[in-house]
């Protein structure tokens, strides 16, 4: 039989892609397992991945390969380390594999259950995701840790930014939402997406009327909010300003009524974090170095 290997391939045709990842799914020996994402295009299975639209960069053989596949699920070779996304991906790729093989190659099929499994343990047991890295997520958690649930939040904004943060806030339950941007399609558009309201830019007093929280996110060269539009606001008000420069004024930020905080801040918890990210992404390598020997050894 040829030994399990992983490998690193580039399309050397991207129109064509897709094609080539269907065909190697569906080989005629013995299908791969195809990881295709916008940053890799990876296969595993027995043989070598021959076809004139590819070029195998690296090759991964027996534990090397199984070991990669762990660390992916992992989120050990992710650029961002611990994102849960990939693990999603990984899953979705062994179970094309799983509808390729038809209930043939068990044992490779027990292989990459095998690796997955490793995978998942190391990222639980080591806690890689544990704690957020994303401005968008530390900003909406933040947010949600300092007003009540259920309370009206306005965002300034409705760039990428201000969009992850208002979806995040839709996930995590009730907290209707107002948007304003300096694009009002933009805004509106973003608003239909998460049953909110959209208003203008230039009327923030009626958008911040009652609200708990505040999220600005914009590049304007100059503030947009200042003090007289937070006269109607609702009690223990939360700011953050995540604008370049500063979307609030400094009469805003200096102000000791209320919570105000900065870009900087957020960016100082990212580090921390990318920091614990970086020592949990090597517990969780050598728990799957560990468990890639011990599947050698009984291969």
């Amino acid at each position: 039989m040829k030994p399990f290997s992983g490998y690193d391939v580039e399309c050397l045709l991207p129109d064509q892609r897709e094609q080539v990842v269907r065909d190697l799914m569906m080989r005629a020996d013995t299908p791969f397992l195809v990881l295709s994402t916008c940053q890799r295009l990876e296969c595993y299975g027995y043989g070598i991945p021959e076809d004139p639209r590819i070029r195998v960069l690296q090759t991964y053989r027996a534990s090397d390969a199984f070991e990669r596949i762990a660390r992916i699920a992992a989120g050990v070779e992710s650029r961002v380390l611990g994102e849960l996304e990939v693990l999603g991906q990984v899953r979705t790729a062994y179970k094309l594999f799983r509808e390729s093989a038809n209930g043939n190659h068990n044992l490779l099929d027990r292989i990459f259950q095998d690796a997955l499994a490793l995978g998942r343990a190391a990222r639980k047991a080591s806690g890689i995701d544990r704690n957020l890295i994303s401005l968008s997520g530390l900003a909406t958690q933040e947010l949600v840790d300092r007003v009540p649930h259920g309370s009206t939040i306005a965002v300034v904004g409705a760039g990428s930014l201000a969009g992850s943060i208002v979806r995040n806030l839709r996930k995590r339950g009730e907290y209707p939402v107002r948007i304003a941007s300096r694009c009002p399609d933009r805004a509106y558009m973003l608003a239909m997406e998460v049953e909110g309201f959209s208003g203008a830019l230039d009327n923030l007093a009626h958008l911040f009327e009652g609200v708990s929280g505040i999220i600005t996110a914009t590049g304007a060269p100059h503030p947009l909010v200042y003090p007289h539009h937070l006269e109607k606001t609702g009690p223990d008000l939360t700011v953050i300003d995540l604008g370049v420069p500063p979307d609030c004024a400094a009469a805003i930020r200096e102000e000791q009524q209320l919570a105000y905080i900065s870009l900087e801040d957020i960016e100082a918890k990212a580090q921390v974090n990318s920091e614990d990210r970086r020592h949990r992404a090597d517990i969780a390598a050598r728990m799957i170095r560990d468990g890639a020997l011990a599947w050698s050894s009984k291969s």
